[in-house]
């Protein structure tokens, strides 16, 4: 056994760094005041003996602190699903699955997050778009050409996100146990992103519905074209879209941060 190792063992020993571990984990980050509240901790008294266990903790490789929070590390990860079989005494994750969502670098899990955005709300667009270009064909052209183009558009996003996604989750090797990442909150289990992720997942359904209304009333007539209220419902899809697009930027940029600092 490597020295590494002993390490590891040496600080999954203690009651208190698997506490801490966990809740890092579950809150895919966590500040030092917010983990000493958890664990009961006085600053004013046991700061000493807290710094001791974060030290053991990071010098073992099981955690890193990036811009002041604490993360887990990909070993960090392995390492607690180890801790929940053994102290279970059953096989948790006997179909991969965890094993596979935990050891996602950051990038791979933003990858796969934004391929099935695609595939989802392409398809949706895709085909509302197409429908309501079979509808206002010959009423407005207007209407029609832009909701041809989109539709076409989304539908190619939504072949190519499909692909991209299957080539994904074709590398885990999970079989059927892959059905599992055909809906958008796999990353609920641990992940860095995830606030972030539920965040765009929020505003991307807005700009959906915003815009799908804004065609609907649009070609039934209770929405008179270049009208305020028609401006207004087209500025707001257009707003929301754009918000979305920002806040994926933001996300995308904190992955690179923690792909710069070596956290998986």
């Amino acid at each position: 056994m490597n020295s590494s190792s002993e390490d590891v063992l040496k600080a999954l020993s203690n009651s208190t760094r698997r506490t801490i571990m966990r809740q890092i984990s579950e809150k895919g980050t966590a500040t030092y005041t917010e983990i000493m509240q958890v664990l009961g901790l006085d600053p004013s008294l046991m700061s000493g003996k807290f710094n001791y266990h974060l030290k053991e903790l990071t010098e073992a490789g099981l955690i890193e602190r990036l811009n002041g929070d604490y993360m887990i590390t990909d070993l960090g990860k392995k390492a607690l699903i180890l801790v929940d079989q053994v102290g279970r005494d059953v096989k948790i994750d006997q179909y991969g699955v965890l094993s596979a969502v935990m050891s996602m670098s950051p990038k791979r899990e933003l990858d796969l997050f934004l391929y099935q955005m695609g595939t989802v709300f392409g398809l949706f667009v895709g085909v509302f778009s197409l429908v309501a270009a079979v509808l206002t064909y010959g009423v407005s052209w207007t209407l029609f050409w832009p909701s041809v183009a989109l539709g076409l558009a989304a539908l190619v996003i939504a072949l190519r996100s499909t692909w991209k996604m299957v080539g994904i989750i074709r590398k885990m090797k999970l079989g059927l146990s892959s059905l599992v990442f055909l809906q958008l909150n796999w990353f609920l289990i641990r992940s860095p992103n995830r606030n972030g992720f539920l965040i765009i997942t929020f505003f991307a359904i807005g700009s959906f519905v915003n815009g799908f209304l804004f065609l609907l009333l649009s070609y039934s007539g209770e929405l008179a074209l270049y009208s305020l209220q028609w401006v207004g419902m087209l500025l707001g899809t257009i707003f929301t879209t754009l918000l979305t697009i920002a806040l994926t930027a933001r996300v995308r940029s904190r992955t690179l941060q923690l792909e710069a600092a070596g956290i998986e």
